[in-house]
């Protein structure tokens, strides 16, 4: 399966969490998505998650201690991942590449594909 099927697998996924469980999973996702961004390297984005712990601004943030909010996202991360695996082993790809752009005159790498669960 194609990384842009794992990402729609995985906001549709995120937007059925309960509220408070979908807000904090996208609060760390997206300080970490930033600190990602910020580093240049491996090993200044792990100092830069030291430095900057979007568990810790998480913690704060949801009045939970930091032990709660690990728990919290190993809980829903690990509940993702059975969710997405699941619906990925559902998943029936038709690819209809060949039809469409065989019509419209297109063949300049774009890819059209149905996916049925």
């Amino acid at each position: 399966m194609n990384d842009g099927m794992i990402a729609y697998l995985l906001k549709s996924e995120v937007a059925k969490l309960g509220e408070e469980q979908r807000q904090l999973y996208r609060f760390i996702t997206e300080l970490e998505d930033a600190l990602a961004e910020q580093a240049d390297t491996v090993e200044e984005f792990r100092r830069l998650l030291v430095l900057h712990s979007p568990f810790e601004q998480a913690a704060y943030r949801f009045n939970r201690s930091f032990k709660e909010v690990a728990a919290m996202m190993q809980q829903i991360e690990a509940e993702l991942g059975d969710k997405i695996e699941a619906r990925r082993e559902r998943a029936k790809w038709i690819d209809y590449t060949d039809r469409l752009t065989g019509e419209a005159g297109q063949k300049d790498k774009q890819v059209f594909l149905f996916v049925s669960e």
